[in-house]
């Protein structure tokens, strides 16, 4: 639950604004990410605000957290994607064509296409 706001808008949205990585000066294989949000609330305060910021420190400041890829499998192969969009489109490409399936294809035009024409060489024509 997030202190300071009613039961019924328990939820926060916003924008992410920036998000930067430095390399930590004290050793090579530490990094400093910065991910600065700008936050949208019905009817938060600004002491709600404050609140909300002193809870977000308990909770975040000083804890070792992990952040863990979001991978979209393919239920068939179980070959994974980094969005939804992608896997959808492996799975028409991939598995839809060895199954026989007929891929939905735009209408063909019945118009006819011009005949291309030949750059014609000027200066190898032999008199």
């Amino acid at each position: 639950m997030v202190a300071g706001l009613d039961a019924e808008d328990q939820s926060i949205k916003g924008r992410v604004a920036e998000v930067g990585l430095v390399r930590d000066e004290g050793s090579f294989n530490s990094f400093n990410l910065t991910i600065a949000m700008v936050l949208k609330s019905r009817g938060l305060t600004y002491d709600q605000g404050e609140r909300l910021m002193t809870q977000f420190r308990k909770e975040l400041l000083g804890k070792d957290v992990e952040i863990t890829a979001i991978v979209f499998p393919c239920p068939t192969c179980g070959k994974g994607f980094n969005t939804e969009q992608g896997m959808k489109q492996h799975i028409r490409m991939v598995h839809e064509k060895k199954k026989g399936k007929p891929r939905e294809t735009k209408a063909k035009s019945t118009r006819k296409k011009a005949p291309k024409k030949r750059a014609s060489k000027k200066g190898s024509r032999k008199k």
